[in-house]
């Protein structure tokens, strides 16, 4: 089958007439092959600065092979789909192939997109690394280890990867929060169910069909944001599953579902509809007000999901020293040519925190936690962490960063 690049370029000339994505180039979309197509397949990269052409990456219905991402070895597409399934309830989605997709992930790190079928319990990515993508199929766990429930709410339609370097998938009923690691040996991992916020009062994350659908982003403090297809949005904190009501996006149509997102820079967010062709539209983050792009075509490409490796709120967490209200947070020495690294805390409040040192791509490589009672000061060892320039965060016990900043280690 051959796909007419023209209009897609087009169709995401709206994003650049507009704006420039300053953190990452690289922006990915899963669309039907022609407007208002609901066959979701065709997986596209568009470089919204101009710079290189669109490609279509890659088309399951074109290509039957997957191969094993441990051994290298070919598999079937369809053989892969239904490995060590322990399903016994069939999912069910009104999709048009078992080839289907609604939730991708971009690793910078690793130059790869990871996504999993809408009918598939299994995890999969594409290696962006060769001229022609292939699909790589997680044999050794599964993504989803657990049975369906009837109808749509297990499917996977939500996944990001975090500032921590993990990926996390969600499922429609937001029941499984499920994080997998992006390295060689992939750990999945189910982490279980959102829990709704005190606050949350009537807008619970566990309406049904209203909290469904949509897509996920990340920030750079470590949460996530959930979209839901009704506009809904939820910041989410991985490591309790707290899920806290945001607010509804606002001036959007009633009719427009949003079931794509992607971070155009620290707080606006591009997102996008699977069904509806007439545009796209900016989010604020901070007001949740909606703006539709401007585009030169009368129709968009609807998609099915986005993708890219920006961060909300990337600009506000690279502070030196973080002070509110008389607290701080300091570190020294740096660069660091010992084994030791000293967080010095100062008018801190009481509580539990933990001091995360990890790779500048967000993933996390020592952690200590400690108590702290007002001014203290605590060591983390590094002599096991090689040369070079980390990121040091602290989190406070709801996982929300208080300080930030660049450790450089030198021998």
């Amino acid at each position: 089958m051959k796909y007419k690049f023209l209009p897609l370029f087009i169709l995401l000339s709206a994003f650049a007439k507009q704006t420039t994505f300053s953190q990452n180039v690289k922006v990915f979309a899963v669309t039907g092959d022609q407007f208002g197509s609901v066959n979701w397949i065709a997986f596209r990269q568009i470089d919204l600065n101009g710079k290189n052409p669109v490609r279509t990456l890659y088309v399951p219905a074109e290509s039957n092979n997957v191969y094993d991402a441990v051994t290298g070895k070919q598999i079937s597409n369809t053989g892969a789909a239904n490995l060590a399934s322990p399903a016994a309830t069939p999912q069910t989605c009104g999709c048009l192939n078992n080839n289907m997709v609604a939730a991708i992930a971009y690793d910078a790190k690793n130059n790869r997109l990871y996504y999993t079928p809408m009918l598939s319990n299994q995890l999969r990515y594409l290696d962006l690394n060769s001229t022609q993508p292939k699909s790589y199929a997680v044999t050794s766990q599964l993504l989803k280890n657990f049975s369906n429930l009837p109808g749509e709410a297990s499917i996977i339609t939500r996944m990001v990867i975090a500032s921590d370097g993990y990926g996390y998938a969600l499922t429609n009923d937001n029941e499984h929060l499920i994080r997998f690691s992006t390295g060689k040996q992939v750990s999945i991992t189910d982490l279980g169910n959102l829990i709704d916020a005190q606050s949350n009062g009537e807008n619970s994350v566990k309406t049904q069909f209203k909290s469904w659908g949509g897509d996920m982003i990340a920030d750079a403090s470590g949460n996530l944001y959930l979209f839901t297809m009704q506009r809904e949005i939820f910041k989410i904190n991985p490591n309790t599953r707290l899920a806290t009501f945001v607010g509804e996006i606002k001036n959007m149509p009633e009719d427009y579902t949003v079931n794509a997102a992607m971070v155009e820079n620290s707080e606006n967010i591009i997102v996008g509809s699977s069904t509806k062709t007439t545009s796209y539209y900016r989010v604020n983050l901070n007001t949740l007000e909606a703006t539709e792009l401007n585009k030169q075509t009368a129709q968009v490409y609807n998609v099915s999901d986005f993708a890219n490796a920006n961060l909300a709120f990337s600009a506000n967490t690279s502070n030196a020293v973080a002070k509110s209200n008389n607290k701080s947070v300091s570190i020294y020495p740096n660069p660091v040519n010992d084994k030791k690294i000293t967080v010095q805390f100062t008018n801190i409040a009481k509580g539990k925190y933990a001091i995360q040192l990890g790779e500048l791509e967000g993933k996390t490589l020592l952690q200590k936690d400690v108590n702290i009672a007002g001014s203290q000061a605590e060591n983390l060892y590094v002599s096991s962490i090689s040369a070079g320039t980390y990121m040091l965060r602290v989190l406070n016990e709801r996982g929300e960063s208080i300080y930030t900043d660049k450790v450089i280690i030198s021998r």
